[in-house]
This record gives structure tokens, C-alpha cells and sequence, in this order.
């Protein structure tokens, strides 16, 4: 049971008690007394004391001026005041949450924008343009470059047709589709998508081609995504008693507090009936009824509800909505308020006890722009440095680390390679209004493109160099080829000579064992060209193995320059292939180019911090498994002492033959496996439910409709904001503005210092609280006049508790709370050494203020402590009263505040870095401020609150002091045995991740998984409307 439904159930009984009680009273009839606790003769109405008789006006029960106390009907009111009370700050806190979460997207809406508004299709033998969702199965659709596929197509015609499908695989590459089914070769990896199938949402990047409509609406690929995303996974929502049980669906936080909501509950129940009894068995009756039969039951029903309202920390939901949002925004390291986008303010804490993070290559651990960092010219390996798009940045270095901008080698290669690319890269200003390099056309070819204007071509050179020929890249072909009309010397300035009488020059681009075997020829660095012999040709291929090796995507760049076309141009019959088979012969090799998509700064420092954090980072790509390891061990993901063979796997081992592994297979691979390789959406969505039932909390991270349905299932989705689609978005919980890995790792941190604010602010109104109730039900069950009112328990809780604690909530982590085990997924938010604390701390503050509270009757009400002989002290004995009531209350508040500043830590004491929340300070100045408003301000101190700040004298104010003195005294002492039992629960944490910690790897080899001992999975228990409304206590 969530803890708002307790408070919400506990207001009922509380004005079903208060009703009760005014039925049964001599004032049934007057409407007044149930819904104000007074009645028109109240003023002048005698007061009773304990025996039943009427007291004297002159003596003993003569009305004064100040505090009533120990009535009913002052119970009564506590009572009525705490309804309002805990509806204000259950409103306030619904409020707050729905304002933050107001702008929660729609992952199934955005799924249908994906799509444009209009296609054309072949109709009656005609093409005509049709809305989207006309279009049915058998269909022709036609499709050209920029339109969006509207429905799962086959593809029976296919011109240069690329598609791009990142939304659907997360992959950045364009992806080209044939109409022409090929036979798979033995050995080669499978396609995450078929090379004739266009589907739904991508959008047609180059080329024309025509279809027939197979699938439509949800049964689609990204239709059947969108129905993972509301599977049978999802949460079903049931009722429990007249409250939603929503435990399916919550994250850990949620699910800890509803358990803590249901101990408190708990313990208010203990508390009510062991006063009702205490109360009953001591004949406690009505102290101002007029009839002294009255039942003393019917006196402590309300007397044990009032109190128990009082033990109910109504702050906590309100300070936990505050605390979240503000917590993030105001924590003052790394300013990751600015780099993420929280949708669901308790995801905030939810990532911070993350043991599992489950992140994207592309984007996310890597820049996601592809990026040229090694090539071969003319004999010569260059390295090449600067990652992103902006060619001011970084340059062109020989292996001796010399500046090679300038080579005639490179500039030679890289403004061929220019010759044969249709991509541009100018400055263009984004959405905030920041200037950025942008390139325009083939992934592939963008880091060519910055390349080249590193080394000093400039941006309009192609056009020096009119095209007359462009043959487009085909799988078939594995390249493309251009012819450019050239004149002069030379191609350019510091670039080879060419031959006399050149007026054209072929160039092809792809990939370099087909290129190479077209060579006869290569580049020299000065310029003059030698033959290519079949050793030369092997001398290249191992630097072409090299760069491979190290996961990076090498083209080969060849040039032939001619006199005149080696076809006749002017002769429409001859086709392109035989155009391209004529200039392709004679090739000189100019170089090689090396690019790959390099790892994001700062992802391999991060990477290896989680790891430090007790947090597995898992990488779960759609790349090529030998490219995917390479990434991973970019980044750290996988370290020197890691098996790649068990460490890393292709997902088609997960579905060995079309169906998934058992569980406890699945769960045996997923423990150890850090890379997974070619994963489709449904395997993302299966390896998080896979970790999700090893205990863990998983973190997912995404940026396309592929990742849709495994950022809904994880503990805390996280899509990306830049290259995030806006189905990713609407199923996360977080979203990452810059897309960076790193500023997941920052949010942890931040996450376990808001967590850990989170556990300090609850011990802290707990121990409160406890210390409220301890120090009432002393009173009662004494006999001392009670020491404190009903408006001034109000002031107390909204005034002086209220700000402290959302201040312990904003609290800064600690220096070392990264390095921190990950807290298990079923663990309380209050451990028990937490309530340990908060149970020594409560009796503390109970201690020293009925102490000091005892030390004030003796010295003002001459000697007496017992209500009945403070009652027959006379004339002014309200007065008396109220002064050591006062006494109390500063002692009580001054002591509250060196608790806040106490609970900031449960090890370090008080004094270190004591002005380190800033917030802190804030709280505790108002509550100062507050205090002394309330008790020297005239009428509002005695007339309202009923406290004698002017009267206590030199004494009261002295003997005030004692009470924060030896609160702080012992809660340092009690700390001691906090830090003790902190550090004791650390090394457990440690300890149990180690035993649970597989002792070897588990190898897949043909898709086995080695078994283990059977797994059988236990039948769901129904589930009783007491365990139900526990909250899973028991």
C-alpha cells in the first residue's frame, strides 16, 4: 500500500473518530462542534478536572487566558488540524508530481507521425497519390528518394535504392535494398533486415524502386515492436481494496517506499491500540465531560487516532516529489541537469541504484559520426586526427609524427576520393542556434569530405572538376565510379602530375580487395608511379587486415587518367555496366582510407568508473560481432583480463534454431556476457527481462524504434534526445540531451546522492516523529500535562521539520558514494540499522526534552509535575504552565535543527563540512526565524500558539540550551554505532556479489548454453488483502 493511500485512509478513521465522539457528546445537535471543535458556549462553560466535579471560577478551574490542554475536544481539534494538515500536503504533493510528469509523451502516438501523410501507388494501371492509411496488403507502392515507406514492402524493382533503417536497427549506415533474392553464403553473418524488404518508417535516402505491400498497420515490423511495447510484459493494473495496485509497473523507489508506507501503518496501528488499552485500563476519562460516568473508552478512540495521526511523517511523499526534481537540478557536480531530461521524476533515483547498464554503440558510447583516423597514400601510412565533423580540428600525421597535410600523396588521394563522393559539408546552425559542420549525403563518404578540407581543399573543388560519368554503388559492384574532365599538369596544386593530353579521369571508391584487383599500378610520394606487383598487392591487403582488425571501415581509392572516354558518349545504346566496365581497366591504386565511429570522450573513464560503482556495462549493438568487440574494448567494456569468447557473443546464439533459450539458459548467458552483437529489437527486449530476473535493476539505453520496447521494460529507459526518435522518447524514462554515455554515469552518481538524501530525510522526520509520539505518550501515561498543544505540533511539523528535510534531500553526495556497492533491488529504503538509528535518535530527543520539559514544571509550577496537582495550584497555574511548555518548545526546535545537521551523514560527524548544503542553511535560518516569530511576537505567541517566549525569564532560555547540548552529545555517540553497522552492511553487499558472481564463464558454442541445475519457475501466489495492502511487508 503506498504510503499517500495510508495518510488518505488514516484521515478517514481520524474524522470518522472525531465524528464519534461529537455524536456522543452533550453538543450532538450542534453542527459548529464538528467541524471547528467549539461551540457557542465554550467561553464560559466551567472546566471539570479529573474527578467529574465543576471546577471553582475563582480557583483551580478558573479560565485563563492561554493553553487548554488534555481536553477532548483540544484532541479533537489535533485531530481536525491534522486532517487539514495531511489533505494539504497530499494535495500539494499530487500536484507537484503530475506537474513534473505533465509532459509525458506517448510512445504508440508518436509511432503513428513516423509516416507521411501521402503515397503514390499503382492503381488501375495508374499512378495516383493515396493517404497512408489507405494503403492495403497488395498494394504497388512507388517510392523515391526522401519519401517514407508506408507499410512492409517486397521489392520486385530496385534502382541504387538505399534505405535508412536506424529507427528500426539502430545502425547509421544506409542500407541497400535489391530486388534480386541472393543465396546466403556459408558462414556469413546474418542481416538484421532482408536486402528486398523495405519496411515501414524508413525513410528512401537515394534511388527509386517499386513494391508490393505485404504487411500493413501493426502487423509491420515496427508494428510488432509497438506491440512489445504493450505486451503482456507490461503492468496490469488489478485493484487492492478501493486503492490501484500498481507494484508491476513501479520502480524501486516507489516499491520501497509503498513497503515503508505499510511499517509505519503498522506501527501507527501498535500505537493506537496500545494507548487505547494503556488509556482504558487506567480509566483515562474525559477530563471537562459533565457526566463522570462518561466511558474512558470512547476518550482514548480519539486521544490514540489523534496520536497516531502524529506518528504518520506526512512529509515524506511530499519530500520525496521535491526532493527528486530539485535534487537533480540544484546537486552542484557536473551539471547534469543541463544534459539530461527526466520525464519520470522518481527514474532520477531509480538510475542511481542501476547494477546493470545496458547501452547502444551507436551514438552513445561512440560520437556517431563517422570519422577517418588512418590512411595509406602513395607507400605511406598517416594517421589522422580530430574526431566529429569540424575539419578545424585535428589534421594529417606521418607514422614519424611529422605533418603529412601537405604530402603530395594525400592531397592526391584525398581529392580523388572527393572526385568520386556526393556528400558536401558546410556550417549550418542547429536548434539552439549553434553554428556546426553538417554533412549532406552518404555517411560513408562524410569523413572523406572533412578529411580533405583538413589537408586545405577547399569546399567548392569538386565543382572545378565537371562529372561527366557517375556510375552509384551497388552491392553487386562493391564500388562507384566517376569520370571528371581534368586539365592542366597536374590534379592540383602539390597533387600528382598528370600525363600530357589528359582531359578526363576515372576514379573508383569501394571496397579494397575488389579495387586492388583492378590495379596495375600505384602512386610513389614523388609523384611517379610504379607497377603493382601481386607482392605489392598482399603488402596492402595485411594493412587493409590491420585497420580491419581494429574494426574500421577501409575503402580503397583508384584513378586512371584517360585522353578521351574509353566509350563512344554520344551512342545512346551503350548501358552503364558496359560504360562501367570500359573505365574501370588500367586503375591506379591512389591509397587507402580507414574511418570508423570513434568512442565519444571521457566513455572509457566512464566505463571504467561504473565498473568501480559495482555497475556491469553491456553493449548491445547491431554491428558485426569482430566490430562490436573492438568498440567494446575502446571503451573499456572489455579489459585485457576478459574472455572474448565468453564475453562476447553474436544474438543469433540466443535463438539457436527460431526460439529462444529457457530462462535459466538465457539467465546463465546474460551474467557473464558484456557484448552483444547483430541484436534485433526482440533480443534487447529478452536480454533486459533476462537481467531483470537475475535481481538486478537494469538501465537501458536507446535511440531508435528498435529500442522501444526494451527501454519500456527496463527498471529505467534512457533514450537519446539528438538522435533519439520520438517513439524512443516516449517509452524512456530519461532522455539524454547530448546523447552521451557519460552523462549517464554523472546521473548515477547523482541518483545514489538523491537516494541517500532521500534515506537521511526519512530517518531524520522518523526519528522526529518517534520522539513526538514517545514524548506525548509519556504525558499520558504519567500523567503530566501535556507539552505541547495541537497548533503548536502543526507549527512544529510544517515550520520547523518540513524545511530541514527537503534540505537533507538536495544533500550533496558524499565523496565516495560512487564506489559504493549498487544496493539490491528488493532492499528496504530504511535498513534496519537505519531504524536502529532512528529509533536511538528518537529516544534522545525524548530524553532531553521531557527532561528539560520535567526541569521547567518543577522551577514554574513550584515543584509540581502531575496534571491534577498543577490543576490545583490556583489562580494563574495556565500561565505557569504554558511558560514550561514554552521552554520545551524552544528546547525541542533548537534541538530538531542539530539533529538536521547530524542526519546529513550516517557516519561522518556534524562538523565535517558543516556548511556543505547550502540548502541547509536556508532551512535552518527560516526555522529560527520562524521559532522566534512564534514565540515573542504578542497574540500570535500567547493568544494563538499559547507560548510565553517574553515570560520564561534568564532561566527558561538557559535551561533551553541543555536540550540541544545533550542531543548533540548523544546522537554523535549513537553515530558511532551507525558507522559501524553502515560499514558492516557494505562489506555484506560486497561479499554476496561475490557469491553470486558465476565462478566461470558460460561458453556458447553452436548456440549451447552449458547446462545447469533445472530451473523451475514457481507459480505466482495469490495474493491476500492483508499481504496486499502490506505492501510485501511479510
Amino acid at each position: 500500500m503506498q504510503l499517500t493511500s495510508f495518510i488518505i485512509i488514516l484521515l478517514m478513521i481520524s474524522a470518522i473518530a472525531s465524528i464519534l465522539v461529537n455524536a456522543t457528546g452533550p453538543k450532538a445537535a450542534d453542527p459548529l462542534s464538528y467541524t471547528t471543535g467549539t461551540d457557542a458556549d465554550r467561553r464560559v462553560r466551567p472546566r471539570h478536572r479529573f474527578d467529574g466535579t465543576s471546577g471553582d471560577p475563582n480557583g483551580a478551574g478558573r479560565q485563563g487566558r492561554g493553553t487548554e490542554f488534555a481536553r477532548p475536544r483540544d484532541w479533537r481539534v489535533c485531530a481536525e488540524n491534522g486532517l487539514i494538515d495531511h489533505g494539504i500536503i497530499v494535495l500539494i504533493n499530487a500536484g507537484i508530481a503530475a506537474w513534473t510528469e505533465s509532459k509525458a509523451g506517448d510512445a504508440l502516438e508518436a509511432l503513428s507521425k513516423m509516416t507521411q501523410a501521402n503515397i503514390y501507388v499503382l492503381r488501375d494501371g495508374k499512378e495516383v497519390q493515396v493517404a497512408v492509411p489507405t494503403v492495403v496488403a497488395g498494394d504497388i507502392v512507388v517510392l523515391g528518394t526522401g519519401d517514407v515507406v508506408p507499410a512492409d514492402l517486397r521489392l520486385f524493382e530496385a534502382k541504387d535504392f538505399k534505405v535508412s533503417e536506424m529507427a528500426l536497427t539502430g545502425e547509421p549506415d544506409d542500407v541497400a535494398k535489391t530486388s534480386k533474392v541472393k543465396e546466403k553464403k556459408d558462414g556469413a553473418p546474418e542481416k538484421l533486415t532482408p536486402e528486398t524488404m523495405a519496411f515501414s518508417g524508413c525513410s528512401i535516402t537515394s534511388g527509386v524502386g517499386m513494391g508490393l505491400v505485404t504487411d500493413t498497420g501493426m502487423r509491420t515490423r515496427i508494428g510488432r515492436i509497438a506491440q512489445l511495447i504493450n505486451g503482456d510484459g507490461g503492468a496490469k493494473k488489478t485493484t487492492c481494496f478501493c486503492f490501484p495496485d500498481t507494484s508491476a509497473n513501479q520502480t524501486p523507489l516507489q516499491q520501497n517506499l509503498n513497503k515503508l508506507g505499510a511499517r509505519i501503518g503498522v506501527l501507527a496501528i501498535v500505537i493506537c491500540i496500545g494507548i487505547f488499552i494503556i488509556g482504558w485500563l487506567a480509566d483515562r476519562k474525559d477530563p471537562t465531560s459533565s457526566d463522570p460516568k462518561s466511558p474512558a473508552w470512547l476518550y482514548m478512540i480519539l486521544v490514540s487516532v489523534t496520536l497516531a495521526v502524529a506518528a504518520i511523517p506526512e512529509g515524506i511523499p511530499l519530500c520525496v516529489t521535491i526532493s527528486l526534481p530539485l535534487g537533480f537540478a540544484k546537486l552542484p557536480s557536473a551539471q547534469v541537469d543541463q544534459e539530461v531530461l527526466v520525464r519520470k521524476i522518481a527514474a532520477v533515483e531509480t538510475l542511481g541504484s542501476a547494477s546493470v547498464i545496458c547501452s547502444d554503440k551507436t551514438g552513445t558510447l561512440t560520437e556517431g559520426k563517422m570519422t577517418m583516423v588512418g590512411m595509406y597514400a602513395a607507400g605511406t601510412t598517416y594517421e589522422v586526427t580530430g574526431k566529429g565533423f569540424d575539419p578545424e580540428v585535428g589534421g594529417v600525421m606521418r607514422e614519424d609524427g611529422q605533418d603529412g597535410r601537405n604530402d603530395l600523396g594525400v592531397k592526391s588521394n584525398l581529392l580523388t576520393a572527393i572526385l568520386c563522393c556526393n556528400t558536401t559539408l558546410s556550417k549550418e546552425t542547429d536548434e539552439a542556434g549553434v553554428m556546426k559542420w553538417t554533412p549532406k549525403g552518404n555517411s560513408s563518404e562524410a569523413p572523406i569530405v572533412v578529411a580533405a578540407r583538413k589537408v586545405g581543399l577547399s569546399e567548392t573543388i569538386a565543382g572545378e572538376y565537371p562529372r561527366v560519368l557517375e556510375v552509384p554503388f551497388s552491392s553487386s559492384r562493391k564500388m562507384m565510379l566517376t569520370v571528371s574532365k581534368v586539365g592542366g599538369s597536374h590534379l592540383c596544386q602539390g597533387g600528382m602530375p598528370l600525363p600530357p593530353g589528359t582531359n578526363y579521369l576515372t576514379v573508383c571508391k569501394g571496397a579494397p580487395n575488389y579495387i586492388i584487383d583492378l590495379c596495375c599500378e600505384q602512386l610513389n610520394p614523388d609523384g611517379s608511379v610504379a607497377k603493382l606487383s601481386d607482392a605489392d598487392k598482399s603488402k596492402i591487403l595485411k594493412i587493409v587486415d590491420g585497420y580491419s582488425a581494429r574494426a574500421l571501415r577501409v575503402l580503397a581509392i583508384a584513378a586512371r587518367p584517360m585522353s578521351k572516354l574509353p566509350y563512344d558518349e554520344n551512342n545512346e545504346d551503350v548501358t552503364t555496366d558496359q560504360k562501367f566496365d570500359a573505365c574501370r581497366q588500367q586503375l591506379r591504386l591512389m591509397g587507402l582510407v580507414a574511418s570508423i565511429d570513434p568512442e565519444r570522450d571521457g566513455v572509457p573513464d566512464s566505463v571504467v568508473a561504473a565498473r568501480g560503482a559495482g555497475i556491469r556495462v553491456v553493449m548491445i549493438t547491431g554491428d558485426y560481432l569482430l566490430t562490436a568487440i573492438a568498440i567494446a574494448k575502446n571503451v573499456n567494456i572489455l579489459q585485457d583480463t576478459d574472455d572474448v569468447e565468453t564475453s562476447a557473443m553474436d544474438c543469433a546464439s540466443l535463438r539457436p534454431n527460431g526460439e529462444y533459450l529457457s530462462n535459466q539458459e538465457m539467465d546463465l548467458v546474460t551474467c557473464s556476457t558484456r557484448v552483444f552483437a547483430r541484436a534485433k529489437p526482440e533480443d534487447k527486449l529478452e536480454i533486459v527481462k533476462s537481467i531483470q530476473r537475475q535481481g538486478q535493476v537494469a538501465a537501458m539505453t536507446g535511440d531508435g524504434v528498435n529500442d522501444a520496447p526494451a527501454l519500456n521494460q527496463a527498471d529505467i529507459g534512457v533514450a537519446m534526445g539528438i538522435q533519439g526518435t520520438e517513439v524512443a522518447k516516449g517509452a524512456s524514462d530519461m532522455v539524454l540531451t547530448d546523447d552521451n554515455f557519460c552523462s549517464i554515469v554523472n546521473a548515477v552518481e547523482k541518483g545514489r546522492a538523491i537516494y541517500s538524501g532521500i534515506q537521511k530525510f526519512v530517518a531524520f522526520i522518523m526519528s522526529v516523529h518517534i520522539a513526538e509520539v514517545m514524548q506525548i505518550f509519556i504525558c499520558i501515561v504519567i500523567g503530566i500535562p501535556v507539552m505541547r498543544t495541537p497548533l503548536q505540533i502543526l507549527f512544529l511539523i510544517l515550520v520547523t521539520d518540513l524545511p530541514p528535510s527537503i534540505a537533507l534531500g538536495m544533500e550533496p553526495g558524499e565523496a565516495h558514494i560512487l564506489k559504493m556497492r549498487p544496493r539490491p533491488k528488493e532492499e528496504p529504503i530504511v535498513l534496519m540499522w537505519m531504524w536502529l538509528a532512528m529509533i536511538m535518535n528518537g529516544m534522545v530527543l525524548t530524553v532531553v526534552v521531557v527532561a528539560v520539559y520535567i526541569i521547567s514544571l518543577i522551577h514554574f509550577c513550584d515543584g509540581e509535575i502531575l496534571q491534577a496537582n498543577i490543576y490545583d495550584l490556583g489562580k494563574g497555574f495556565q500561565d505557569r504552565l504554558a511558560k514550561a511548555q514554552t521552554v520545551a518548545f524552544i528546547s525541542l526546535v533548537w534541538s530538531e535543527n542539530i539533529r538536521a545537521y547530524i542526519s546529513r551523514s550516517f557516519t561522518n560527524p556534524m562538523w565535517h563540512d558543516i556548511l556543505g548544503n547550502k540548502h541547509m542553511q536556508k532551512a535552518i535560518i527560516m526555522a529560527q526565524v520562524c521559532l522566534y516569530v512564534a514565540v515573542l511576537t504578542p497574540y500570535l505567541s500567547d493568544r494563538i500558539l499559547g507560548l510565553r517566549g517574553l515570560e520564561i525569564g534568564i532561566f527558561g532560555w538557559a535551561l533551553a540550551i541543555a536540550g540541544p547540548v545533550g542531543c548533540f552529545i548523544l546522537s554523535e555517540s549513537c553515530k558511532l554505532i551507525s558507522a559501524y553497522q553502515a560499514r558492516k552492511h557494505q562489506e555484506s553487499l560486497a561479499m554476496s556479489e561475490a557469491v553470486a558472481a558465476p565462478a566461470k564463464p558460460i561458453k556458447v558454442a553452436g548456440g549451447g548454453v552449458k547446462k545447469g541445475v533445472k530451473h523451475v519457475e514457481p507459480e505466482p501466489k495469490r495474493r491476500s488483502w492483508f499481504s496486499c495492502c502490506m505492501g510485501g511487508m511479510f
